[in-house]
């Protein structure tokens, strides 16, 4: 049995954390949100794993994306600093 995470799992979690991303005041017009999307794009396709720290204007994001089974995909945002 692999270890690798299912299609179906990466893509489960990209709908989920793309559908949060308006919902805490990024837009689905914003460069950093189709940034966002095209990674995770690549990565449901059984793209390698991803570390990527993302300039959403007002916060940073950094976003993990999981190979492994039992890892979840993650999309940290933290304020920037005025």
């Amino acid at each position: 049995m692999s270890d690798t995470k299912p299609k179906v799992e990466r893509l489960k979690e990209t709908i989920t954390l793309l559908k949060k991303l308006p919902e805490v005041g990024i837009p689905r017009e914003s460069y950093a949100y189709s940034q966002v999307q095209e990674l995770m794009t690549t990565w449901v396709s059984d793209g390698p794993a991803v570390s990527e720290k993302i300039d959403f204007e007002s916060h940073w994001g950094e976003l993990i994306l999981p190979v492994r089974a039992g890892k979840v995909a993650s999309l940290d945002l933290k304020a920037k600093k005025k």
